[in-house]
């Protein structure tokens, strides 16, 4: 699948959540939505210049900090936005 197809079945899960009954529903509906969102970014490659990807920050050998520039996610969410 291409980029433009995952977004579209993106929409179209996220929609079907909306308008699902059950918990148990909506819950399936988000985590199918949640596996095809990491494959977009996946794609799109485009990696946290502070911590490339990785979520968080190596202070030392001890200690580690959470990326602020991507909130831990690894990802930049701006530049995600604008693909």
């Amino acid at each position: 699948m291409n980029t433009q197809e995952l977004k579209v079945n993106y929409k179209k899960l996220l929609n079907k959540a909306a308008k699902a009954n059950g918990r148990k529903e909506t819950v399936s509906y988000l985590n199918r939505a949640a596996t095809i969102k990491s494959k977009l970014y996946s794609n799109t490659k485009v990696r946290c210049f502070r911590c490339n990807g990785a979520g968080f920050l190596r202070i030392s050998l001890d200690e580690t900090k959470t990326c602020l520039s991507c909130y831990g996610k690894g990802f930049l969410i701006k530049e995600i936005q604008h693909i």
